[in-house]
Parts: C-alpha cells; sequence; structure tokens
C-alpha cells in the first residue's frame, strides 16, 4: 500500500516537473526568440471580407495575452504566436466575439485603430449564403452570455493539458464552478456556431480549440 502511494506521489511530481519544464521552454522561445517573429497575411483593407469569415486579432508586442503567445509558442510556430484572439464577421465592419463580458458585436475598425494586427480565412466548402447565416444567427443567440474569471482560468489552464487528459475538465464539478454552462472562448464560439450549421470547422470540442489552431485548418483558405 505505501509503495503505491509513492508511485502516485512519484507521478504526480514527474508530472508537475514535466510542465513546469514545458512552460520554460515556452518562455525561453517566446521572449527570447519571439521578437524576430514575423506575422503573415496581415490585412489592413477589410473589403476583402464576407459575412461568416475567421477573423484573428493580435499584437505584435509580447506583453499583450502573453500565456495565449506562451501557448502558441509552445504547440506552433513562433511566426503564429500573435494571434490571441477570434471573431466572425458579421458584414458591414462588424464582427461577432466572445469576451469576459459575453458575447458581443464588434465594430473591426477598432481593433485596426488601436494597432492590432488582423488576418482572416473563410471556409473553403460553404458556397450558401443561408449556411453562412445560420452560423451568424447562432451567435446573435448567444449573445450576453458570458464565462467570467472562472471560465478564464479554466481556459488558461486547459491550453497547457494535453487532449489525452479531457476528462480533468469534462466533468459537472468544473463546469459548475467555472459557470461554463452558455459560456463560450472567442474560438468556441466560432467552433461551436460552424458546427451548428452543419460544417465542421475542428475534430476537438470548441473549448480545446485556441485562435492560432485556425491557420492551417484545412477546410479554411487564407484571405489576402
Amino acid at each position: 500500500m505505501i509503495a503505491l502511494w509513492y508511485l502516485v506521489l512519484f507521478t504526480i511530481l514527474a508530472a508537475a516537473w514535466l510542465v513546469i519544464l514545458l512552460i520554460i521552454t515556452g518562455l525561453i522561445r517566446l521572449f527570447i526568440f519571439g521578437w524576430s517573429a514575423k506575422p503573415e497575411n496581415v490585412i489592413s483593407d477589410i473589403s476583402v471580407l464576407k459575412k461568416g469569415d475567421i477573423i484573428l486579432t493580435g499584437k505584435a508586442s509580447l506583453a499583450d495575452s502573453w500565456y495565449i503567445q506562451l501557448s502558441n509558442a509552445l504547440t506552433r510556430k513562433l511566426k503564429h504566436r500573435f494571434w490571441t484572439h477570434a471573431a466572425i464577421y458579421r458584414g458591414n465592419g462588424m464582427l461577432w466575439e466572445a469576451q469576459p463580458e459575453g458575447i458581443i458585436e464588434k465594430d473591426i475598425n477598432i481593433y485596426l485603430k488601436n494597432g492590432y494586427l488582423i488576418r482572416a480565412f473563410r471556409h473553403k466548402y460553404i458556397q450558401d449564403n443561408d449556411v453562412i447565416d445560420k452560423v451568424l444567427k447562432f451567435c446573435e443567440e448567444q449573445k450576453g452570455f458570458k464565462y467570467g474569471w472562472g471560465g478564464l482560468i479554466f481556459y488558461v489552464v486547459s491550453t497547457f493539458v494535453p487532449i489525452s487528459f479531457n476528462f480533468i475538465f469534462e466533468n459537472k464539478i468544473v463546469d459548475e464552478w467555472c459557470h461554463m454552462d452558455k459560456a463560450y472562448f472567442c474560438s468556441e464560439l466560432i467552433v461551436d456556431a460552424f458546427d451548428e450549421a452543419g460544417h465542421p470547422v475542428s475534430p476537438y470540442d470548441g473549448w480545446r480549440v485556441k485562435p492560432s489552431d485556425f491557420i492551417s485548418n484545412p477546410v479554411l483558405e487564407i484571405i489576402k
């Protein structure tokens, strides 16, 4: 029995050290080498956008949403570190997006005026505007739902935990404590909206998807 407890303790300590080493590696990669990274396919002319386009935003500063940039540095190329937020283009310069205060409409020009980088992607296989309208209607129906600080902690922690440990997060106690019912992270809103319209953009649960995960997605094309 004692040997079993030692084994459990050793496993926990080994896992903790592994996480610490991963984070240290990510910090070194981000803050030492991240300065040299250059963003790709940045757009400044929103006239190229269409309803239903997936919009990524972020800043060149390493300090902006650094914990998401850290996760990007651990899982993607450094040139993808910039993209820390995602939204859906509603048309007429407006976005649907998930923020801590809830699902809101926002003018995309606010990002441009405040020095944010923007890039966009479009679903390759949706030709019917009615499908895009379903995507946007889903977002509208979630308006006001928010995840709060509990949800933010959930998101930050989950970005550093492998998918094989999903069971840690997928249970009623975590859902209730973090108020996850009818709560959406930015990428999760997009994944669930396209799922609802019958055109999935990810094989994973929405809460598992980061903004940078839309890059190199085989069902999406880059808007240049």
